[in-house]
């Protein structure tokens, strides 16, 4: 089920006696190989007492073309992008990767162009998911049951181009989802060792360079299991469908889980 059916309007959310509106950003792995994060972000929000606005032509922030060397189509979409989202006061995502591509790669194709107040204030206000319920929603897991020793994979990417609007003085997203998954009755956070080392998937990286990436998602999978881990949870879902695809391959023991997916835990088999 694609995104653009959910929902078609701008609504208002409230918070701290003032109104505020919110759009989503589903990214475009999520809106063609796992539409279902997407719906359970929805439902969360909603859940909430937040309305969510997704525009109905949303396709892709550019960062894969970027990451590829061409720039300009990149640029094309970004400036897309801000345009897509002017009377929100946050834009909220399920990939913290885009998020962390937006705010720090923006700067070097938008400034000093005639997008540059555009794009500084589009990217003050992109938050993952989990940044936004913790420091802005004052979200507290409760009633979720998942009885499952989880390791946390931090996204590389993430920890180290990311910036809290709330926290604009440290670098990387990492105690947020720790704080969520820490609050949710039966679910054991694990540590496992390099946590936010690459997995390997790196986008055409993966396709391009096999045996190097299949080397670091073994890694990363062995690292997970080392602690005993049945769950690895990340706030990359492109990270995750790249590392269950060795697990499946491989017929690991682990599952793999966005955070949202068990913050909106449907699934009693994991």
């Amino acid at each position: 089920m694609k995104m653009q059916y959910l929902c078609t309007s701008i609504y208002t959310y409230k918070m701290n006696n003032n109104n505020y509106k919110v759009g989503i950003f589903i990214p475009c792995c999520v809106d063609q190989f796992n539409a279902a994060t997407g719906i359970k972000m929805m439902h969360l929000l909603q859940k909430l007492g937040i309305d969510c606005y997704y525009p109905d032509d949303l396709t892709c922030c550019g960062m894969h073309l970027y990451q590829q060397g061409n720039r300009e189509a990149a640029k094309q979409l970004g400036e897309r992008l801000i345009g897509l989202y002017g009377q929100c006061t946050y834009i909220v995502s399920c990939s913290s990767a885009c998020v962390a591509f937006i705010q720090h790669e923006f700067p070097h194709l938008f400034h000093n162009t005639a997008y540059h107040n555009d794009y500084r204030n589009f990217t003050s206000r992109c938050l993952d998911i989990s940044d936004f319920l913790v420091n802005f929603a004052d979200y507290k897991p409760s009633g979720i049951s998942f009885p499952h020793k989880v390791a946390i994979l931090d996204h590389c990417t993430t920890r180290r181009d990311y910036t809290s609007p709330a926290h604009p003085e440290r670098k990387g997203l990492h105690d947020e989802p720790r704080i969520l998954l820490n609050a949710i009755d039966g679910l054991q956070l694990l540590e496992m060792p390099q946590a936010d080392v690459c997995c390997g998937f790196g986008g055409l990286f993966a396709s391009q360079f096999t045996p190097i990436s299949d080397s670091l998602a073994r890694r990363k999978a062995e690292n997970a299991l080392s602690v005993g881990a049945e769950v690895i949870v990340s706030t990359e879902p492109s990270c995750l469908l790249h590392m269950q695809s060795y697990i499946d391959k491989n017929k690991l023991p682990l599952k793999c889980r966005h955070i949202v997916d068990i913050l909106v835990n449907d699934d009693t088999n994991t």
